[in-house]
Order: C-alpha cells, then structure tokens, then sequence
C-alpha cells in the first residue's frame, strides 16, 4: 500500500478532527500548540494554525497569544514529505513509496493464521494478536484449511497449536501437494538493473506454496546475482502477499563522497548582536562585534573529504562513484596550522578575523574614529587604538594596551596594559581609567578616578580627582599643576604646582599602594568573619559544657560528640585568624618599607590648603611655599630644597641636611 493509499483510510478515521477548528489561548504559540495537538490528537507537526493575536511581554505586563488551530490536510502532509525526500534523498521516492504499516506497528492487531503446503508437508501458524486484537478460532482456522484444500487434520493438535499461538509453522499433515495448482511467481527487472520486483501468485486449492528457494531460483534465473533480499522474500511470502509485487533483490546505489569542508568555531561573519537582560531590556551598547579569542583556542577544523561508495547493479556490474573533492584550511597571521593541516588554533590573544577564506588573528584592534554609538562598548584580547574619542557612557577594555589619540568623557577605560590618553580626561566625576599592570598616561585629567599599579604621567594637570598609583604620580609639563581632590602614590607625587589661590581641599597620600590596600582590607574581612564565626561557636561551646558539669548523667553521646566538633571547628578558625593577622602584618611592613622613601617634590609652589600625609605623618599647609620636597621622619613631615627626583644624579635624601627645617 503506498503513502497515498494509507493516508487515504486514515482520511475517513480522521474526518472530523480534521475538519474540526480549535481556538487556544497561552502565553507561547508552543505552548497553544501543546493543547491543540492534545485535543485534536495529532502531533504538534501535523497542527496548523493561524495567530489571532500576538503575545506581548513587557517590564510591567504581559499578553498571551491567541491561536486558531486545524489539522493539516493529508494531501499537504503528503506534499511536504514528497519535499523532505527530494531533500534528504534526492527525490529517491524512499519516503513516499514505503509502505507505512511495514514502519510502524498498529496498538492494536488482530490474530493471524496461515497455511503452507510444501513438498515436506502442510504446516499451520498460528500467530498471537497484539494490544486488544482477537484471537484466532477453531472456526479461522478450519475456514482456512477448507480455503487451502486440506482435510483430516487432528483436532485436538489443532486446538494445541491454538492455545500455544507461538507463531511457528507446526506440520499437521504429510498431505502432498496437488500437482498443476502450485503456486507461481514473475520477476521483472527494473529501474536500470537495480531493482527485480517479484510478483507471486497464490496456490490453488491443494497446490504447493513458493518457498524462499524458490524465488531465489526464479531471480537467479533471470541473472540477477547481486543484491538478493532473502528476509524480504521470506516475509511476503509467510504474510501470503499475492499479486502485489514486492522489491526481491535490490543493488548498491553508488555514492558519492562528501567534499571536504571547514568547520569554524569562530565567527566568520560579523553581525551586531543585541542582547536582551531578563526584564526585556536591550543593551544597545554592547554590540558583540569583536570575537576575542585565547592562545592555543581552536578557530577551525578540516573534515576531510570522502572517498565515494561503488555501487553493484543487479548482474553484479561495477557502477563508479566520485570522490570527495578537497579543500585547503587556509593559515593567517597570529595562528597555527597543525602538521596534518587539519586543525588552525590561536597563536595569540587577540581578535581573530575572517577574510579571502582565511582566519588570522589580530593583537591590536584599531578603532578609526570614537567609541560610541558606532562600535558600541569595546572588549578585547589585545592592545586597541582608538584614533578618535571615548564618548560618554561607553566602555574600553583589553587585555593588552589602550592607545586614545582623542579624550576620555564620562567613560570606562581598563586594561592590564599602559593607558595613553593623548589629549586627556574630562570624566565629569563619573569617568574612571584603570591599568593592572601598566603605567597612566595623560595630557591632563579633570574630574575623574584613575587607579594604576604602577605609575601616572600627566603632562599639563591633574583637577579635582582621585588618583591611586604603586608607584608615583608626575605632573611636571610646561603647567604641571595638581588642584582639588585626592592624590595616592606609593613612592613620590611630583609637580610644578599643587594647589591654587583659591585654597581647595587637596589632599595628598604617599605610602599607600592601592593594591596591597586592597589585599589588606580583604583579609580583614576574612579574619572579622571568621572572628564573628568564633564568637558564636565560642558561645555555643560555653552553653554545652555547662549542660554537660551541671548534669553530666543526661549529657548524651550525640551531644558530646557534638561538642568535640565544635571545639575542632573553633581551632581551624583560631588558625584562620591567626594566618589573616600575620598576612595583614607582612603587607603592613611591605607598605611601610616602601613608604619610607615616599616623598612630595614641589618644583615651583605649593599653595596652603593642601595636606601632606606620608606614612603615619600628617601635615597641613598653612603658608605659600616654594621649591620644596617633603619627606617622613621621626613620624614627622619634614621638607628640604627641591631637587628633581627624577634626576638619579640628586641624593637629595643626602643632601637634605642641607637647609632642611620641620614643618
């Protein structure tokens, strides 16, 4: 029975769900779908539908969908397999033609029964029903037997093979067959030579039965010696499938080999990604556009190409097939190319990018003009110049150095390398420049937080901002001028001019390495936390060790089991503790040896309002003073004559008996 056929008695079983139209409501089209298919009874695939109204979802409400659902008709179903099989089998009909009852399995199948008359006897099977399908009756089979030819059969062997129903041929009779009323069969061979169809033709009354060595004989004897499908032939002939012809031998298609491909594990195409947060919001500055990749990542893969499948018709003739044609996995700048020219990794960290067929991967992303609506925020592998400006809002960040020919606004600018900002930093309070590992480099910077572990370079001023260096913060250009906010360094805070006329809050902080700053205060967190975990144990200790002096008979195994566990927790936190404060200690002295030498080198004016703190020695300015370097001693702020502390030449340490005085 082809699809058509089958489809078409499934038609009238199905014919008014089919005609039947359901209206659903949920808050997905999946989940609309789900109910129809249930209600309907067909499969989310065989459903059609036709949206009503679509489903909204926002920050405060939401709206469902509403869908119209119906069957697909047959004929359609029908129509996209025909196009499923030109796609996956080249419009072999495989998927059209097949017999669907042979693919799947009824719930529910009547009993079956069958005679076969051969040489050796008549042998009768008995085949049991499966789900609720009825069994076969003394009354089938006797009909059957009288259909057959065949008489004075045992009765009571019959009934045996009834009850047992184990779907074996049984000999009940050495009957012989009746001679001219044999069975028959025709075999046609078709489809270029690759396919014999057999077609058997039932027994008269009493004639012998085909067997599979006979329809062998019957296809051999047309020259068929390649491809035979004994199973095939064994099933139709024991299912009594008579005057439909059925596939008896079949040759090997030949297939062609695949090409070679590459398989990308990167991006080869570059599009803007937005992305959506859970409340539906979209982050229109976070682009995605740069694939940022690590040493060693695998960035493609060759599949090689296949060697093609001879195929074999009918008369076992050879049909060729063609080979795979290959292709070249192409090596760029920044990546690897395996021996078997099989597998490209990363060479670098970096951007990798996709051109003429080929991947390479790139350390500097150079950025030609601001970042901003344009480029969205900026995170990558590697060093990044930017020939124009950072504009508010957005933000820079890489692995390697950032290079800013324009200004920094109200912006984030981070990375592990050196900060150059060649015109400056104008961050209206909310800017925010920092470096891990490299120095910071600015024409000037306004209003804004730059934190470095190493040093900060200012050409021309530093205005009302917080500034944090490892190691020191020079502002020594033709103007040179620190005014307002906060300055720490860990060795020296130089400048032409600190402070102004009008007198603002400048304060500066030398022996402070901000990041040793920041390990210390982490492990005070550590050891206060654990310190409160102490006290509570402590106190849940007390309770049961008087418990257990004040009534030790009632003291059970289970609490002073319970007991010797605190009083193993409260040792592991007394470590705890104890490894914090001697951390805290060994930072603590590190800071303090490097502070030692910390200094405040005015080459021209300092202006009163600023304070002066190094190490543990604080000093308020109260009067103009010109060409001084200010240092720590005896817990005091001392200052001597300027010399310049970036001339190695000077020991102005010294030489700072030399007209030194106590501020």
């Amino acid at each position: 029975m082809s699809l058509t056929e089958f489809l078409t008695e499934e038609l009238k079983e199905f014919d008014r769900k089919e005609k039947e139209q359901v209206e659903v409501i949920a808050d997905t089209i999946e989940e609309c779908l789900a109910i129809a298919s249930q209600h309907l009874g067909r499969k989310v695939h065989e459903i059609d539908y036709t949206v009503l109204k679509r489903g909204k979802k926002s920050l405060f409400f939401s709206e469902p969908y509403h869908i119209r659902a119906s069957i697909i008709p047959d004929d359609m179903l029908l129509d996209e397999l025909s196009l499923l099989d030109e796609h996956l089998t080249g419009g072999s009909g495989k998927l059209v033609s097949k017999d669907l009852k042979e693919l799947v399995t009824p719930k529910n199948k009547d009993g079956r029964v069958t005679v076969k008359i051969y040489r050796t006897g008549v042998f009768l099977t008995v085949y049991p029903p499966t789900g609720e399908g009825l069994e076969m009756t003394m009354a089938d089979v006797s009909k059957k037997l009288s259909f057959r030819g065949v008489a004075g059969v045992d009765q009571n062997l019959i009934n045996k093979i009834l009850k047992e129903k184990k779907g074996e041929p049984v000999l009940i009779s050495n009957q012989k067959p009746k001679a001219g009323n044999d069975s028959s069969c025709n075999v046609e061979i078709a489809q270029e030579n690759m396919r014999a169809f057999v077609t058997v033709f039932p027994a008269r009354p009493g004639g012998r039965d085909l067997e599979v060595s006979d329809v062998v004989a019957a296809l051999k004897g047309m020259g068929v010696a390649h491809g035979l499908k004994e199973d095939e032939i064994r099933r139709c002939l024991d299912e009594d499938i008579h005057n439909k012809p059925f596939i008896g031998a079949e040759g090997d298609f030949p297939v062609n080999g695949k090409n070679a491909e590459i398989k990308y594990y990167v991006r080869t195409e570059k599009k803007i990604n937005f992305k959506e947060d859970q409340s539906g919001r979209v982050d229109y500055k976070d682009l995605d556009m740069i694939e940022n990749v690590v040493v060693g990542q695998l960035l493609a893969e060759k599949i090689p190409a296949e060697k093609g499948k001879f195929g074999r018709n009918l008369f076992g003739m050879v049909l060729p097939a063609k080979d795979g044609l290959d292709t070249e996995l192409k090596q760029g700048k920044g990546t690897i190319l395996s021996e078997d020219k099989m597998r490209l990794t990363a060479e670098v960290n970096g951007q990798v990018l996709y051109a003429a067929g080929r991947l390479s991967v790139e350390t500097v992303y150079r950025i030609n003009g601001d970042v901003g609506v344009r480029t969205g925020n900026v995170t990558f592998l590697g060093s990044i110049i930017i020939t124009g400006n950072v504009e508010d809002n957005y933000s820079v960040k890489a692995a390697g150095n950032i290079e800013i020919y324009g200004t920094v606004q109200k912006a984030i600018v981070e990375a592990d390398g050196d900060i150059i900002v060649r015109q400056g930093v104008t961050g209206r309070e909310e800017a925010r420049v920092e470096s891990t590992g490299g120095n910071i480099v600015a024409k000037f910077i306004q209003n804004a937080t730059c934190i470095t572990e190493k040093d900060i370079i200012v050409q021309e001023g530093i205005l009302h901002s917080h500034l944090m260096a490892g190691g020191k913060v020079s502002c020594k250009g033709k103007r040179g001028q620190i005014v307002g906010g906060t300055i720490q360094a860990a060795q020296l805070i130089s400048a032409k001019i600190i402070g102004s006329q009008a007198n603002p809050q400048t304060d500066l902080i030398v022996g402070n390495n901000p990041k040793i700053l920041k390990q210390i205060q982490e492990y005070e967190e550590k050891r206060k936390e654990n310190q409160d975990k102490l006290d509570q144990l402590t106190k849940t200790m007390r309770t049961l060790k008087a418990r257990k002096e004040a009534d030790p008979a009632s003291f059970t195994a289970e609490q002073d089991a319970h007991l010797q566990k605190l009083d193993a927790g409260t040792k592991k936190l007394e470590k705890r503790i104890a490894e914090a404060g001697k951390d805290i200690q060994t930072l603590t002295e590190y800071m303090d040896e490097q502070a030692a030498n910390g200094r405040i080198s005015v080459e021209k004016t300092i202006f009163p309002g600023v304070t002066i703190r190094i190490r543990n020695a604080e000093f308020k300015l109260r009067h103009e003073t010109k060409a001084k370097t200010f240092y720590e001693e005896e817990s005091q702020v001392r200052s001597a004559p300027y010399e310049d502390p970036d001339e190695t030449k000077n020991d102005w340490r010294k030489k700072r008996g030399r007209g030194k005085s106590k501020n």
